[in-house]
Parts: C-alpha cells; structure tokens; sequence
C-alpha cells in the first residue's frame, strides 16, 4: 500500500494482522522485505505487523535533497497516525533504532509498549569514555571512515526466504548509497544516549556477536544507561539477525514482548 505524504511523495507500507501492533524498522538501505522472516511468526501469535519503505528506500518514492533521520521519523510518524496506531511495540535495526529514538524524543516513551533495538549503538562515535561506537570512528577520521561503502553486514548466510525477497526488492528498486551518504554522516553524528536514559518502558537491544560494525563486548555501557534496558547478545550472528537467524530472533523478541 502506499500513503501519500504531505510532502506530496508516497511511502510504501504493509499493515496485516490484528492485535497489538509491532512497528518495524528497517537500517539504512534496507527494504520491508528484511523482516519476512518475521511476518507469519508474529501474525500467527495474534499480533498486527506493519512494515514501510522510507523514501529513496525500497518500494518508496526517491526525492532530490538531503534526507536526515528526523525527516524519516516525521514519515514514521504520519504513518503512525493515518493508521491510528496506539502504543506499537518498537523493533528497529540499525539506523532504523536511531530513527524510533528520534521519534520517541518526538513524542515521547508512552508512544510505545516497549522497544526493541538491533545491533545498533546510541552513540557512533567512540570516544575515551564510550567504545561501543560504530568501528573505530571517531572525531579525527570521520569523514575517511563514513566515505567507505558499507557492505557485508551479514556474519553467516542470510536465511533463504529472507534474502530472494529483499533481493527482489533491491533488483527492482535500487537504492543509492552515494545519494543518501548525507543521511548515514547525520546519523552517525548524533548522541542518542539521553533518549535511553530516560526510558521509563522496557527496552530490550538485540546485539549481533559478530557484528562488523559494534564490539558485542563491550554492551555494559548499554546496560549502564538505564535499569529498564537489558542486552541480549546472538551468537553467530551479524548486523542484520532477524534475517542471519530468524528462528532465533523471534524466540527472543517473543520472550520480551
């Protein structure tokens, strides 16, 4: 389905199901199609799933301009609100979890039940005091770091079902990496931390134990941020479990929600 921004461009989402929402968010580049490992699990435990393409992503519009996350959580959010969605459960991987702490900065922690967060980290920049950032970025190689295509985020085989459809997606709706670099500079600029310490619902993060992109060692920092956080880390699994481990994944996921 689409739904027609008020900017005039259209999103592509899919809304299917009854019950308690689950709000999915895919990373940078991403496509709905990430989460089909997802879909029926959770559909057939009673609960509504609703998946987008933000714009230059997937199914989406591609639109000239610089986008920033906080012009994906506005998009999110009209979502949201043309859907009536009441207190969603979060799930959001890689900068998919920094565009649900946008949107909750926005709005707020009663906007969701609970949050999930995957293999992402609230600050990308590591520094003498935080080293759960992305790589080895930092102030001084900022921009030689976030000018490298970012490829490979898998550790092992992405599960079959999963791939050919995302794939399918890709093939027939490319995305840019060159023409949406400003978005993935901004994100890796921001300091997410002060949206965690104030959660006052349950936050669970999902972090890959071999993950390309984040140190799966060093997650007490995570957990430091606030008591209502806990960290579960998936063995053998990259930047994008939900679809290295899809069985494995919802297990969790189910466990919290």
């Amino acid at each position: 389905m689409k739904l027609k921004l008020k900017s005039g461009a259209q999103i592509f989402f899919e809304d299917e199901g009854q019950g308690t929402p689950i709000l999915f968010l895919t990373g940078f580049g991403g496509n709905t199609e990430i989460w089909s490992g997802q879909v029926n699990f959770f559909l057939q435990r009673g609960y509504r799933v609703i998946r987008l393409d933000y714009l230059n992503h997937g199914q989406s519009d591609r639109v000239d301009g610089e986008l920033q996350i906080g012009d994906l959580a506005d998009e999110v959010l009209q979502l949201v609100d043309y859907l009536q969605l009441k207190e969603p459960i979060g799930i959001g991987n890689s900068m998919g979890a920094a565009v649900l702490w946008n949107i909750i900065n926005l709005r707020g922690w009663d906007f969701l039940s609970k949050a999930i967060f995957v293999d992402q980290s609230p600050k990308m920049l590591n520094d003498q005091q935080w080293h759960l950032g992305f790589k080895n970025l930092a102030e001084d190689n900022f921009d030689e770091v976030m000018n490298e295509p970012i490829v490979r985020p898998a550790y092992k085989h992405i599960d079959d079902f999963v791939f050919k459809n995302s794939k399918a997606i890709d093939s027939a709706y490319p995305f840019s990496q060159p023409q949406n670099r400003a978005l993935v500079k901004g994100h890796a600029k921001k300091d997410w931390r002060f949206v965690l310490e104030q959660a006052t619902k349950p936050v669970l993060f999902i972090m890959g134990e071999k993950s390309p992109f984040f140190d799966s060692t060093k997650t007490a920092e995570l957990s430091a941020l606030n008591a209502n956080i806990t960290v579960n880390v998936m063995k053998n699994v990259g930047h994008i479990p939900m679809a290295e481990d899809p069985t494995e994944f919802n297990r969790l996921v189910l466990q919290f929600v």
